[in-house]
């Protein structure tokens, strides 16, 4: 299995395209989550999305890059919490970001199953951390590429049976939107 993996893994590698390097900006809530909720298929119905992140927050990374890495993430977690028999609770994903020392460290924490021992040795691993029957394993192992490449990181922060806390760290503190100006408008003096 391991030469198997080891050759999967050498033949991605060799055929594999670079990645384009981020094109940064600052990015509000709104464009980070919300697209990534829908792709994900959270919903108030199943396993839903509760943002701690205010809307005026920001975070300065690559858009498109940001979605993948915050889609997979998502969509693992509802997987896992979908799968988890006898659950009796609404599956949730809570998302927060939070500044340190410097760093915005964006927190995806999930109440499902958690992640087996034997599938965080290879959890960052193509072709070997799926935790899912009929999980290729290239989701996370591309999701922490992806963070790495903005000169940040994806890590498994926590996991038990009380769920799993993934955190995805990208160089820069998360900032505040400015408020939008207001207009002022004239007295009827002049």
């Amino acid at each position: 299995l391991d030469r198997a993996v080891k050759l999967a893994s050498d033949l991605l590698a060799y055929g594999k395209t670079e990645e384009a390097a981020p094109d940064v900006r600052s990015l509000r809530r709104a464009e980070v989550l919300e697209g990534a909720e829908e792709e994900a298929r959270l919903s108030q119905d199943g396993v839903r999305m509760i943002s701690l992140v205010d809307p005026a927050d920001q975070v300065v990374a690559d858009p498109d890059q940001l979605h993948r890495i915050l889609v997979n993430l998502m969509r693992n977690a509802r997987q896992a919490i979908e799968q988890q028999a006898g659950r009796e609770s609404q599956g949730a994903v809570q998302v927060s970001l939070f500044d340190e020392d410097g760093v915005s460290v964006i927190r995806l924490a999930d109440n499902g199953p958690g992640v087996s021992e034997r599938a965080r040795e290879r959890l960052f691993q193509p072709f070997a951390g799926s935790t899912r029957p009929g999980g290729a394993g290239l989701g996370l192992a591309i999701a922490r590429e992806l963070a790495q490449g903005h000169g940040g990181d994806l890590s498994l922060a926590e996991t038990g049976p009380q769920g799993t806390v993934f955190e995805l760290r990208l160089p820069g503190a998360p900032t505040r939107a400015p408020a939008p100006k207001r207009r002022r408008s004239k007295s009827p003096e002049g």
